[in-house]
């Protein structure tokens, strides 16, 4: 029995020192280095933001819209911080990490409809867990408030790197896109373009959740006096009518002064397929053209308080 007890002790107190040992090391490298892929994008909005424009939201802002050329064509630094897979969560700690550095002069939010439709942090949210433990906007929060245990399982690092080493591995191999500046990830053409995707005609609600949250951010906004507009981005589907998510959304912009663009049905666009990659996201040429697009309403948009 006391042999027994001895060998679980051990165990214990090497578990304990592996652990103490990844997170020292984890730290180490992360303080000299930058991770690998999407990361990249993460780490620039959340420790190292410094532009006048941030574009934010799912993978259709990281995919539809060129900040290079979007930079090129207003003079104006900006910065892609889209990311795949995401949801309002997400975008709202950007945006509180990103303005705790310095206060954009415009925010541009890339939505698909169904970004409003859900609940929940989503499934990929925990891809923020390297920063957890730096005081980064309500990161810690929304982590330790996702179950009962976990503020205390958290406290472990291999724990916390579980379910995420394997994809930090894979991003110095692989990258989801042709990587660009400015955090803009272009998709490629395709071999074979998308047809039309028959999307039901069903009509969808905005979540309770997902309103509080949009209201937090557009209320961010307005507080922060960061002009802000919201997009929702072309896509190649036979039904996209005016849901009810979307006159929330409209709404809610409209009635703080922010600027809502519908585009899911914008020309050339829903009559082009090889400006596409998939029927949600654009090609890196059908990018161009939409970034022109957005280029063209932010110039007027931004004429007032230029100096």
């Amino acid at each position: 029995m006391k042999r027994l007890c001895i060998w679980i002790a051990a165990c214990f107190l090497i578990v304990i020192a592996v652990d103490l040992f990844i997170g020292h090391a984890f730290k180490s490298y992360t303080s000299h280095n930058t991770l690998p892929g999407d990361y990249e994008m993460v780490e620039h909005v959340m420790r190292d933001f410094n532009e006048d424009i941030l574009v934010l939201g799912s993978s259709v802002a990281l995919n539809d819209i060129n900040t290079p050329r979007l930079t090129d064509s207003l003079n104006i630094n900006s910065y892609n911080g889209g990311a795949n897979g995401q949801q309002m969560p997400f975008y709202l700690t950007s945006l509180k990490a990103a303005i705790a550095q310095k206060k954009p002069r415009l925010i541009v939010l890339g939505l698909s409809k169904d970004n409003l439709t859900n609940s929940g942090l989503g499934t990929r949210y925990n891809f923020l867990m390297p920063y957890y433990g730096m005081g980064i906007a309500d990161i810690d929060s929304c982590m330790n408030n996702a179950s009962h245990l976990n503020r205390y399982l958290l406290k472990s690092n291999l724990y916390r790197y579980n379910t995420i080493w394997f994809r930090i591995g894979l991003y110095f191999f692989v990258t989801a896109g042709e990587k660009g500046e400015r955090g803009y990830i272009a998709k490629p053409v395709p071999t074979v373009f998308p047809g039309r995707f028959n999307s039901p005609a069903s009509s969808h609600d905005i979540t309770p959740e997902r309103e509080r949250e949009f209201t937090e951010f557009v209320n961010t906004c307005r507080e922060n006096d960061i002009r802000l507009v919201v997009l929702l981005t072309p896509v190649f589907e036979s039904s996209s009518g005016h849901d009810t998510v979307v006159s929330k959304i409209e709404e809610i912009c409209h009635s703080n002064g922010f600027s809502f663009y519908d585009d899911r049905k914008l020309l050339p666009f829903d009559q082009d397929s090889t400006l596409f990659y998939d029927y949600l996201h654009l090609n890196g040429r059908g990018a161009l053209t939409y970034t022109d697009t957005i280029s063209y309403r932010l110039k007027h948009l931004l004429e007032p308080v230029k100096k």
